[in-house]
């Protein structure tokens, strides 16, 4: 279901995708800007960046240097580049797919049909298909040895080996499968994979500068590259396993240009026609871009659409684009629906190259999509959330909240009797009287509690990155930590458990990572046919106000683990009913919900202890503004993390504060006011150093709009200081392409919040269906 849900919002896509207008010539002169600063910088010492839409190049441009040594050149348009693993989806996936047009194989049959090495019983779910998503579970390097034979001998060396997990049951992008499906084009073909392309594929392009050796004619327009072991590369393929198996592989060793790139490309998006006639057919180009999804990794055949490969440059094309990276430095990036690509070809692993390149991917691709995509505005206005219909809740006595937690310890656990159980908590997992719920579970009669998960910051909240598993010292039972090598409980760990209980103090955000956490133990519960309890607790910034865009649902993960508003308005218990209906989750899940809670309460009206939910949220107004200043944290602003004031102040070095200041005053944002300040941090991008910019003081928590503060506060900064700030990093947590666009092209800041309000209406109708409190 999941999959055909995805293949619809790529035909949605295609047809709904933004296009510009034909008329005009766009503005890409802020490409001209982000380039140029990374290559002063030393990032990169050069680029070429081509932008096309149809058949037409809006954007045509070399910056920098070819090369540093042994001389200096400098780089120009026709610079032949080592495109590294773009080769997999320019000769490598077209290669397959020809073959499948010309009807001599079969995407779904078993690779060893082909190669008959692999017609063991382990192979023979692993099909071409898998292979061209990265699903067949192979490894993704090939051992060496192999590649010292080549082939055929490879072939019986990698089939020997062991499969990473059972076919199509997960995502390993993986050069191994690649490599084979090259040898599979020449066993199949009768010819080796660099004639084969060049004749059906290049030469009808007139691709005249892409092969996969270099002629000595073209070596003086070569980018050199650097092998790791120092050698200078001119005209060798940088990839060293690609180098073993003499320059010809199916996973790397094409050279191009990025004009030759951009005839591929045209190709694509003109229906597959090249200047001599057909070379893709329709219902090829539609088999290669339909998706194929696994967890949050979307793949086409060949291509990216959704993983953590796309992350850099996917958030800002539309919905529905595909593209793929190389190694050395290189991008394509293309949108079927509205015929446009990107090129972008840097030499980052030339010597003196720093090598950083996904930065200015991001800034290029950034750049490229606030100029050419402009969706309608819709105009329908808002439509407040219904009251629910859903469980009427109890009283409490005495008005106080009482948790979830409190409540079933008020029930005598009978829930639970019988069970044995794994607990999903941290130290927020306190009743009303600061008693631990792994205490009050361990000493429950007819309950067993036999283990303990905690999300990111681990079982005391005090963690900072990967959390290792351990133990409580205060009972001795196992904690398996849900932030570390796995996010996932496993079939291990869930051993002997029969029942799952989540208690967790979220806040209110949708990119609080402590949702993805619910939504993996969902997952991994129905998965293993496990019953999930979720002890409800109060969202912390009340359930009444809703604010910020609605996630793209294909940019998923981990800080985007839902479609929801920035700050949904949900309680995590309400989260829990919504993921599992919408997801479609076989999970038997029980809500233990909250007794004399409404919608309307702040947490410091319930009556319940604080504790601070994660290191750095350490009082409500933190919390509350986090829901929007939060969406700062991946750009180079420092957020306060590290002072006693986290999320109250946002600076860099570059900020005179108190024009900023004035000028976030003067928009008259209601609930702040703004403070120029100077202040040093311990943590964020700037630990140690002195930086300028402004205090958020919140004058009216009811009034504040923490996203639209933190949206203002971008909007203005980028117009102050545009060649400093990386405002397209917002987009990290934003995760909504129109809003992020419209920051981009500095719209102004009432038809900025229009778009972050364009899906309310609809969030909040899906919404209502979930809700239990009034």
């Amino acid at each position: 279901m999941a999959r055909r849900a995805i293949a619809l919002g790529l035909v949605l896509s295609l047809v709904v995708a933004p296009v510009p207008a034909r008329g005009d010539q766009p503005d890409l002169s802020a490409v001209d800007e982000a380039i140029r600063s990374v290559v002063s910088g030393g990032e990169v010492p050069g680029a070429v960046v081509i932008v096309g839409q149809g058949e037409r190049i809006l954007y045509r441009k070399a910056f920098g240097s070819r090369s540093l040594v042994p001389r200096q050149e400098p780089m120009t348009e026709d610079t032949v580049f080592d495109v590294a693993s773009l080769t997999k989806v320019v000769a490598t996936t077209p290669a397959v797919l020809l073959l499948w047009q010309q009807g001599r194989l079969d995407l779904d049959a078993p690779l060893g049909r082909y190669l008959s090495e692999f017609t063991g019983r382990a192979y023979r779910q692993v099909t071409v298909r898998r292979i061209l998503t990265h699903t067949a579970g192979f490894p993704d390097l090939p051992p060496v040895e192999a590649m010292r034979q080549g082939f055929p001998k490879a072939a019986a060396i990698l089939a020997g080996g062991a499969l990473q997990f059972s076919p199509g049951a997960g995502f390993r992008y993986s050069d191994t499968g690649f490599i084979l499906l090259g040898e599979l084009v020449r066993r199949v073909s009768g010819q080796p994979l660099d004639r084969f392309v060049a004749k059906h594929l290049f030469l009808p392009l007139g691709m005249r500068d892409t092969s996969f050796r270099p002629p000595p004619t073209q070596l003086p327009r070569v980018a050199p590259t650097e092998a790791l072991s120092g050698q200078m590369l001119l005209g060798t393929v940088h990839d060293g396993n690609a180098r073993l198996l003499g320059g010809v592989a199916g996973h790397a060793g094409l050279f191009s240009t990025a004009d030759d790139l951009a005839r591929f490309c045209r190709m694509l998006v003109t229906e597959g026609r090249g200047p001599s006639g057909q070379i893709l057919t329709s219902a090829t180009l539609k088999a290669m871009w339909s998706p194929m999804e696994v967890g949050e990794v979307a793949r086409g055949l060949g291509w990216d659409i959704a993983s953590p490969f796309s992350r850099v440059i996917a958030p800002f094309f539309p919905r529905g684009s595909v593209g793929h990276t190389g190694f050395t430095g290189t991008a394509l990036w293309l949108d079927p629906g509205s015929g446009t690509c990107l090129i972008l070809l840097t030499n980052r692993v030339h010597p003196y190259g720093k090598g950083r390149v996904n930065g200015l991917r991001s800034k290029v691709a950034a750049e490229v999509g606030a100029a050419l995509f402009t969706p309608p505005l819709p105009t329908a206005p808002a439509s407040p959330a219904r009251a629910a219909t859903a469980d009427e809740v109890p009283a409490s006595p005495g008005g106080a909240v009482l948790s979830g937690l409190d409540v079933l310890a008020a029930e005598q656990f009978a829930l639970l009797a019988g069970r044995r159980v794994g607990l999903v908590t941290n130290q927020t997992g306190l009743d009303a009287r600061g008693r631990r719920g792994i205490d009050l579970l361990a000493a429950a009669p007819r309950v067993r509690l036999k283990a303990i998960f905690s999300p990111e910051h681990g079982l005391t909240g005090q963690g900072i990155g990967n959390v290792p598993h351990g133990s409580d010292a205060a009972t001795g039972i196992p904690v398996w930590s849900l932030y570390g090598a796995e996010r996932r409980p496993t079939r291990a760990m869930v051993s002997g458990v029969d029942a799952l209980v989540v208690d967790l103090q979220d806040v209110g955000v949708r990119y609080y990572t402590y949702l993805a956490t619910l939504l993996y133990v969902l997952e991994e519960a129905a998965r293993f046919r496990i019953p999930v309890v979720v002890l409800d607790r109060p969202n912390p910034i009340t359930g009444k106000i809703v604010e910020g865009p609605v996630m793209d649902p294909d940019l998923r993960s981990f800080t985007a683990s839902h479609p929801i508003a920035v700050r949904s308005g949900l309680t995590i218990g309400e989260f829990a009913r919504m993921v599992v209906a919408e997801r479609k989750i076989p999970a038997a899940l029980t809500v233990v919900p909250l007794a004399g809670w409404h919608r309307a309460l702040w947490y410091d009206e319930t009556g319940l202890p604080w504790v601070n939910p994660s290191p750095n949220i350490r009082t409500l107004t933190q919390a509350l503004l986090y829901a929007g200043v939060g969406l700062l944290e991946g750009t180079n602003l420092s957020v306060g993390r590290g002072t006693e004031a986290p999320f109250e102040m946002v600076g860099a070095p570059w900020i005179e504060p108190v024009p900023l200041a004035e000028a976030m005053n003067q928009k008259g944002l209601p609930g702040v006011s703004f403070q120029p300040v100077v202040f040093t941090s311990s943590a964020d991008p700037y630990a140690g150093k002195q930086v300028a910019g402004v205090r958020l003081q919140v004058t009216d928590r009811g009034a504040i709009r923490p996203v639209a503060v933190a949206l203002a506060l971008a909007a203005e900064i980028r117009a102050r200081y545009r060649h400093q700030f990386s405002a397209e990093a917002t987009q990290n947590l934003l995760v909504n392409r129109s809003t992020m666009w419209a920051l981009l092209r500095g719209e102004p800041l009432s038809r900025l919040m229009a778009w972050t309000e364009a899906e309310r209406a609809d969030f909040l109708h899906r919404r209502a269906s979930y809700l239990i409190y009034r």
